[in-house]
């Protein structure tokens, strides 16, 4: 019993220790920008096969001075006979503040496949989605990826996350996230936690840390 336990207990161990790690290299580079955002999820499961989600989350930017991001999406979810695939269609709409303090407004309609598998006691989840981007004076299509791997079933869940970024309009890979984090499940319909996460971006063909962000995250889930 005492070995079974063990390969749960390492991988439990690299999450947190990965976790603390990113929440304390978060505070070491305090030279670049930092951000603060609440995220507000809604999902409502019709059947086996379809389920609805939305989203809202608001983002302060400039070293936590600025509150210039608001961001919705709504989606329907297909789960396909295939238990490890499912289909997502989401249109989100992006309001952002430029420096003379005017909104503007990006309108992004995507296609979503998503893959899931259980791995031990992980779950991995990967994301592929193809986005268009509507803006007054500009659109373009880009591709992202978001790979997750999380221990479900415990009191703290633990996290971790990559999301990468293509930019058609650039012919390249512009941006590379990792994101850390916990929640917890509150009750039967939701769950709440915090994480952190700090963006790559490729600037001059070179990359570079751009931002920290610490989050706070809350799911209602019917």
């Amino acid at each position: 019993m005492e070995r079974k336990k063990r390969p749960l207990r390492f991988g439990l161990a690299m999450i947190f220790g990965a976790l603390l790690a990113g929440l304390g290299a978060s505070w070491a580079y305090a030279e670049h920008d930092t951000s603060l955002r609440t995220d507000l999820n809604f999902s409502y499961t019709f059947n086996d096969r379809f389920r609805a989600v939305s989203y809202v989350f608001l983002q302060a930017d400039d070293d936590i001075t600025n509150y210039d991001y608001v961001e919705w999406g709504v989606g329907l979810s297909y789960r396909t006979p295939l238990p490890w695939l499912s289909f997502l269609v989401y249109y989100q709409h992006g309001y952002s503040k430029d420096e003379e303090r005017h909104w503007s407004v990006e309108q992004k309609p995507s296609f979503n496949l998503n893959l899931t598998a259980p791995l031990l006691a992980f779950r991995i989840f990967n994301q592929i989605r193809y986005e268009h981007r509507i803006r007054e004076d500009w659109n373009d299509f880009r591709i992202k990826n978001t790979l997750e791997i999380s221990l479900p079933g415990r009191m703290l869940e633990p996290s971790i996350g990559w999301e990468l970024f293509y930019e058609n309009s650039d012919k390249a890979v512009m941006l590379n996230r990792i994101k850390f984090g916990v929640s917890r499940n509150i009750g039967k319909h939701v769950s709440l936690g915090p994480y952190t996460r700090v963006d790559f971006s490729n600037i001059d063909s070179r990359w570079q840390w751009t931002r920290q962000l610490i989050g706070l995250q809350m799911t209602l889930k019917y």
